[in-house]
């Protein structure tokens, strides 16, 4: 059996007559705009502004990853995470890698080009549209261009959470996650 594959043919198009450029099925009408310009609007944006843009970024990632599968939900890691991977680069996002920390879904980015406060947005809301299901996102570690976050329960979520602002290692806050522990 072979590695589940990307392909990028006709996922961007462009109509220069129109004016227009589109991306995915069923298409969405998309703008290309420079990272700069993004990440100087979002430096100035009220927090709820940054969330709502993060999380259409997000959404039409998921949702065109979703419609490359016939079906999310019963697709391997292996295959979501690729089709995942494959959308958020054609959005320009950077790399994207999936991780499975025992149950636990953990969205990597790196040479993640817009500022690093959106991300949780963008990775949950690519993980509800790809799945159907709503999920919290916790930001593990972040740099300058990379972040690793969590996708879980809402319980779990802020469990983790406190768990880290109270100094615990996240890889340390992902065993005990698993332990069960409270």
């Amino acid at each position: 059996m072979s590695a589940p594959s990307f392909d990028p043919t006709l996922a961007v198009r462009f109509d220069l007559p129109k004016g227009s450029v589109r991306a995915g099925w069923p298409e969405d009408r998309i703008v290309l705009v420079p990272a700069a310009a993004l990440r100087d609007a979002l430096g100035s944006a009220p927090a709820a502004a940054v969330d709502a843009l993060g999380a259409a970024i997000g959404a039409g990632v998921g949702r065109r990853a979703a419609a490359r599968m016939l079906d999310p939900q019963a697709s391997s890691l292996e295959e979501f995470a690729t089709q995942l991977a494959g959308e958020a680069a054609l959005a320009g996002l950077g790399k994207l890698a999936v991780e499975r920390w025992g149950r636990a879904l953990v969205l990597a980015f790196d040479d993640f080009p817009l500022p690093m406060g959106i991300v949780p947005s963008v990775a949950s809301a690519a993980i509800e549209a790809a799945l159907g299901r709503k999920v919290w996102a916790v930001v593990l570690s972040l740099e300058t261009h990379a972040a690793r976050v969590l996708l879980t329960s809402e319980g779990a979520a802020s469990r983790v959470r406190g768990w880290i602002t109270g100094g615990m290692p996240w890889g340390d806050a992902l065993v005990k996650l698993h332990q069960g522990a409270s």
